[in-house]
């Protein structure tokens, strides 16, 4: 079919806006003509996913796509996603639309209308656009009504939205992982689905030609979202020189909030000879970075959760986070290292006052060991 196979009169021209591929206002995205296409995919359940901010949580969130495909295979998925964590939901395979959270995009969804909408947004801004979304069904946070707050929709959003709330309920109350509330609030049983990452291969080809395809490498990953989060600076330099002596060859990876750091450790371990890297990247180019690694070393951030998408060796530094919110239950791959101020795990309320300090008792002595038996282990699984 081409343009030549167009019928000559408007009266005999036809389009199938049901089709899965069909935009509107502009040709479908295979650039084709409705009559005669082969390519027709009739979408029979629309669904929207409402999820901005943390693009760590958008990989905790990953398997969700894929269960709502093979529960419904007629199903069109759109996800309403910040700008900063839009790369993220476009690497993630079954997500049929990403639109970017603006102005012109609210106006959007709320022309539309949908099966269901599953909110996981607790900001004003958008958890109140959601109640005013048409749709057979509403799932998750929303905000206003005659309190003019915050506010669960339905019994299975209960749970989900203490854990929004009340940090004491994140750590004394909570045995779910996000995954399993973000599944239960959508109407599912979180079954230890895997991640969901689908890296292009254009940003693959460039991390190899950085760190090549041999192998030996383990990921230092240095950042965090908030600074009680992060492991200090020195520590991270001491590791980095024990792996060195062991043999390892160390990529050191973090936010733009830490290219301080990384530059530091870059100066600080690198002798010449190419067994330290620290590049500037993409967030593409980062969720690529795990294949070519052995092992990682993180905190609770990004980084972890595409550990955890590679079935990644991960040594997991934990201060002020639960463990249990973040590590899947199947996970078997992640050795978790917890501070031992009793105040820890705090879900951030920060009774230091912001300050700190909890990572800091994580020694350099005990994660260097966590590097070295979960190399060892992964060894003896491959071998």
């Amino acid at each position: 079919m081409n343009a030549t196979d167009l019928p000559l009169t408007t009266s005999d021209f036809f389009w199938r806006p049901d089709c899965r591929h069909f935009i509107g206002g502009l040709p479908c995205k295979h650039w084709r003509p409705c009559p005669g296409c082969t390519l027709y995919d009739p979408v029979t359940h629309r669904i929207l996913i409402v999820m901005l901010k943390r693009m760590g949580d958008m990989l905790i969130a990953s398997p969700l796509p894929a269960r709502i495909k093979a529960e419904h295979p007629g199903a069109h998925i759109t996800w309403l996603v910040g700008a900063e964590s839009a790369p993220i939901v476009e690497m993630i395979p079954h997500v049929d639309r990403v639109l970017t959270w603006e102005t012109e995009t609210a106006h959007t969804v709320l022309a539309e209308h949908y099966d269901a909408v599953y909110s996981f947004e607790r900001h004003p801004a958008v958890a109140g656009l959601v109640p005013r979304i048409s749709a057979e069904h509403h799932a998750g946070l929303a905000y206003g009504g005659e309190n003019n707050s915050l506010y669960p929709i339905g019994t299975a959003a209960r749970h989900f939205f203490a854990m929004n709330t009340w940090n004491d309920f994140r750590t004394s109350g909570n045995s779910k992982t996000w995954t399993e509330l973000y599944f239960e609030v959508a109407g599912y049983i979180y079954t230890g689905e895997p991640y969901q990452l689908s890296v292009p291969d254009a940003a693959k080809a460039r991390v190899a030609a950085r760190l090549g395809t041999s192998g030996g490498w383990v990921c230092l990953n240095v950042g965090g979202s908030k600074t009680t989060k992060l492991w200090p600076t020195g520590h991270w330099a001491d590791l980095g020189r024990r792996l060195l002596g062991d043999g390892h060859r160390l990529v050191i990876t973090g936010g733009p909030a830490d290219a301080r750091t990384c530059h530091q450790l870059l100066r600080e371990l690198d002798t010449g000879v190419g067994r330290v890297r620290h590049d500037a990247m993409t967030l593409q180019e980062f969720a690529a970075v795990p294949d070519f690694c052995d092992a990682m070393v993180t905190g609770d951030s990004l980084g972890f959760h595409l550990a955890l998408a590679y079935d990644l060796p991960v040594v997991l530094l934990l201060g002020p986070s639960n463990g249990a919110e973040v590590i899947p239950k199947h996970a078997d791959n992640v050795t978790a290292l917890r501070s031992t101020l009793p105040c820890s795990p705090c879900a951030h309320r920060v009774t230091c006052g912001g300050i700190g300090g909890c990572m800091d008792t994580i020694t350099v002595a005990d994660v260097h060991g966590a590097v070295r038996n979960s190399l060892s282990t992964a060894a003896v699984r491959e071998g």
